[in-house]
């Protein structure tokens, strides 16, 4: 190849013009995605922060796939291509898929209105009409919500038109212990003030563990109450931690908790 055939080529708007489009879309999208990113940017183990972090995920992905296009478009009109009939055969073949794809294509749409709008995030306790469960995995397309039990519902998104999220708010849980009425009443409060205390340290409680006073006299307990404030999602494992950590700290103090017992008395 002669030197003057080179730089013709060289020279063309259909070598060099591909080339800048696809050095200036690089550019763009990469300068997007830091923007974005800055934006959206918080802690990635707050709840909010994973929505914003699945919404960054998403725009990123937007303006990648249509800066692309762009480009492809401009490359083939470099090229001397048509570009004006592919767009319309483009848009035939998208008006034909939107018909073909309509539930996959309201799902998708749900899918964005349900990230966009902060529905929920993964972790989530939701009541999905009867039906109560933790969100185990959330896609454009479908949700999957898992109850205690172990039993996972699977929901299309277009299917999700009222969902309540139990996550947004704290849960109030009380404590009821026995306590035996030999014991005093000073001595008993003492102990539950300070085990308050300690479970207010704890990671899974929301504020601060407070002691009640005496809430009923059994007939043969006296009921003492606590209260604590938790995160919905853990309300049942704290309850049952918060009843552990009680039994063996009444052990240590020689505090008893009263049980059933059956007197057998003999006759001469």
């Amino acid at each position: 190849m002669s030197k003057d055939l080179f730089l013709d080529v060289i020279r063309s708007k259909e070598f060099y013009v591909p080339i800048i489009t696809i050095m200036f879309s690089i550019l763009i999208v990469s300068a997007s995605s830091r923007i974005v990113k800055k934006l959206f940017n918080d802690d990635v183990h707050d709840f909010g922060a994973k929505r914003r972090r699945t919404v960054v995920i998403l725009i990123n992905n937007i303006i990648k796939y249509l800066v692309i296009l762009i480009a492809f478009v401009v490359i083939l009109s470099s090229w001397g291509v048509n570009v004006s009939a592919i767009v319309a055969g483009l848009g035939v073949a998208g008006a034909v898929a939107g018909l073909a794809l309509q539930d996959a294509l309201k799902d998708i749409i749900m899918g964005i209105n349900i990230i966009l709008d902060n529905y929920f995030v993964v972790g989530d306790l939701v009541t999905f009409g009867d039906f109560t469960g933790t969100i185990i995995e959330f896609g454009l397309k479908s949700t999957k919500i898992k109850s205690v039990d172990g039993t996972t519902l699977i929901v299309a998104n277009r299917e999700i038109s009222q969902i309540r999220n139990q996550s947004y708010k704290n849960a109030s849980i009380q404590i009821t212990i026995p306590v035996a009425y030999e014991e005093a009443e000073p001595k008993v409060k003492k102990e539950l003030e300070r085990i308050c205390e300690e479970i207010s340290k704890w990671d899974e409680v929301v504020g601060e563990a407070q002691y009640l006073g005496i809430n009923n006299l059994n007939s043969s307990s006296v009921d003492y109450m606590i209260t604590i404030s938790s995160r919905i999602t853990d309300k049942w494992p704290l309850k049952r931690k918060v009843y552990a950590y009680i039994k063996n700290e009444f052990d240590k103090k020689h505090i008893k908790i009263p049980y059933q017992q059956i007197e057998v008395h003999h006759g001469k």
